[in-house]
């Protein structure tokens, strides 16, 4: 016959493995799922300061083209419901939209411009952001402008 003791020593044991393995699982999940966040969210980063970097710098066909293709990316993020933080994602939407619209009024495209500020709005509103009226994206259109 077992012991209390023994008994006792078994129902440890058993618990013991059953939670470290409960552990190892949750633990596989929870740092999974948050690893792919963190580096989707450092891909956008990085691809929208990339974006960023080739609007100042290159000429206007190819930063056109490169805000264009980072717009793609992130419609495609949203589309596939990858989005690490919405709200940030549509605040970089928005720039992006207020970038293509400085552009757009260097180039004398005000078709084009009032398209790009209408986008920048459904991004700011999509984000949550109080500052959505024509007037404060008009704002950041010109503060953007005089920084270049």
């Amino acid at each position: 016959m077992m012991t209390r003791r023994v008994k006792l020593g078994i129902a440890l044991l058993v618990g013991l493995v059953a939670g470290i393995l409960v552990g190892v699982f949750y633990a596989r999940q929870t740092v999974g799922t948050t690893f792919g966040w963190m580096s989707q969210s450092a891909a956008f980063r990085t691809y929208a300061q990339l974006a960023n970097l080739q609007y100042q710098y290159s000429d206007a066909p190819h930063a056109r083209a490169a805000l264009f293709d980072f717009i793609s990316f992130a419609e495609e993020l949203r589309d596939a419901g990858n989005e690490s933080d919405p709200k940030s994602h549509e605040l970089f939407v928005a720039l992006t939209y207020m970038r293509l619209a400085v552009l757009d009024r260097h180039a004398g495209d005000t078709t084009g411009y009032q398209s790009d500020l209408s986008r920048a709005q459904d991004a700011l509103r999509a984000a949550g952001s109080p500052h959505a009226s024509v007037e404060d994206v008009e704002r950041s259109v010109n503060q953007l402008d005089s920084h270049d």
